[in-house]
């Protein structure tokens, strides 16, 4: 169930290549799509980065983060919660439409909180 909703983010985000949800660890739980890149490393990396920019928020009364993105030479990643103990990344081209990728995201978070709930 889990592997098939990141399936279906990556077919609706066009020029997305690969999800993994990962927990407050930074464990992948489930990951779909490109596995040319090792994107259980890069999760963990990425939600290590998340925690550090949530405590620099609200250290600086800044309100709670609802999503980063990542801006690279290959391309963007956007990182979403799910619930406090989890989190969504979102591998795309650096022309994806950001937009659209938010919306199916928050399409998926709520299935996998239905599952993990």
């Amino acid at each position: 169930m889990l592997d098939q909703i990141l399936s279906d983010l990556i077919s609706a985000v066009k020029g997305a290549s690969a999800a993994i949800f990962v927990d407050g660890d930074g464990e992948a739980i489930v990951q779909a799509g490109d596995s040319q890149r090792d994107i259980r490393l890069l999760g963990a990396w990425k939600e290590i980065h998340f925690d550090r920019i949530k405590g620099i928020t609200t250290q600086l009364g800044l309100g709670s983060v609802q999503a980063v993105l990542f801006s690279l030479d290959e391309g963007n990643e956007l990182l979403v919660p799910v619930s406090t103990d989890y989190c969504l990344i979102l591998f795309m081209s650096s022309y994806s439409d950001i937009r659209q990728a938010m919306t199916e995201m928050m399409k998926a978070i709520e299935l996998l909180k239905k599952d993990i709930e």
